[in-house]
């Protein structure tokens, strides 16, 4: 691969730094995706693992951003010695927990490489590449490469990935290519129904409230789970919900502005549900659209739009969703509390008390 500008190789053999950046990038996207899908096998969420790793929740939910983590925070990046420690409370054995010890020293090893080509500033060099350089959309229409630009490091795994992450977690021996395989079709590539045009906020923007950490109940309305917070882009705290009806089951995306008096937020979201160990596109949500979150306001994308019949036998649900900065066409996605959902009654699973 040929380095992009100059900020890449010093000129020493070996790659430059823009590849090991980018690879470095993917190799973060992969570890946080693995690390996901091995929590949904196991019916766990990232305050259960922050506990068990007697770890801050906020530390835990950066690693499972992927490469954003790199910009987000200064912290330390997840590498071999967090990851066994991962991997002996989830109790994995196998193919993922081999995956993940070959992810985890990947990053040690491209970090260790990136901190030689520049000691003192390796970090910022690499935010500065992976932040300017997010791959091309899938779409057959996206914009040509700016012509400074040379070819790429291949796309990490991590965007191909995303339209059956469930089913990957649910088969926990999965393998690295049936992960590449998943992606293809919901974490990068748009939906047959075309981005909206304008934001389209499915809510009226109202007060915003203090966002506290853990679940939410009955954020729309009777029977309505919302899962975790999630930090970012910007300002913004998320959180993907899912609302269970007499005759049907809604999915939406809860945004708050925390930021009183900055400037409108404006983000991407895509949301989609897990049903039968598979993502699914909503019905009639435009996907990926944009939404703009006004300051101290929580704008909620509208469930009737992405909303599905209630089967008259029993079926588990989640909902999905990403938010992500305006230009981006990448980000790691979140998972509402599922929903099993019987003839008669509906159990959520994990729950407030």
């Amino acid at each position: 691969m040929v380095a992009l500008g100059s900020a890449g190789s010093t000129g020493s053999a070996g790659p430059p730094f823009t590849e090991l950046a980018g690879a470095f990038g993917g190799a973060l996207d992969d570890w946080s995706a693995a690390v996901k899908d091995a929590l949904a096998a196991e019916g766990r969420y990232q305050n259960w693992l922050a506990r068990r790793l007697g770890t801050p929740a906020p530390k835990v939910s950066l690693w499972l951003r992927g490469r954003e983590q790199v910009w987000l925070s200064g912290a330390g990046l997840p590498g071999a010695a967090t990851t066994r420690a991962i991997v002996r409370e989830l109790g994995l054995e196998g193919p993922p927990a081999d995956r993940l010890a070959a992810l985890a020293a990947r990053i040690d090893d491209l970090q260790r490489q990136l901190e030689a080509l520049h000691p003192r500033d390796w970090r910022k060099r690499a935010v500065e590449h992976l932040r300017g350089t997010a791959p091309d959309p899938a779409a057959p229409d996206a914009p040509p490469a700016p012509p400074s630009a040379s070819t790429r490091p291949a796309p990490p795994r991590r965007r191909r990935r995303t339209a059956s992450r469930l089913a990957a977690a649910a088969a926990t021996g999965v393998a690295a290519a049936a992960l590449v395989a998943y992606l293809a079709s919901a974490r990068t590539t748009p939906d047959t129904a075309m981005p909206a045009t304008a934001p389209q906020p499915a809510t009226t923007p109202r007060a915003a409230a203090l966002e506290q950490p853990g679940l939410e109940k009955n954020t729309l309305g009777a029977d309505s789970r919302c899962g975790e917070p999630v930090p970012g882009p910007e300002s913004v705290v998320w959180r993907v919900c899912a609302r269970v009806d007499a005759d049907r089951v809604a999915f939406a995306v809860k945004l708050t502005n925390q930021a009183d008096r900055a400037a409108t937020a404006r983000v991407r979201v895509k949301v989609q549900y897990a049903r039968q160990k598979a993502f699914h596109a909503c019905p009639e949500a435009p996907n990926p659209q944009p939404v703009d979150v006004p300051p101290g306001r929580t704008v909620i994308t509208d469930p009737a739009r992405c909303s599905i019949p209630r089967e008259p036998v029993p079926y588990a649900y989640q909902g999905v969703g990403w938010v992500v900065p305006p230009n981006a066409d990448a980000g790691s996605y979140e998972l509402s509390p599922t929903a099993h959902v019987h003839p008669d009654r509906t159990i959520w699973k994990p729950d407030l008390l």
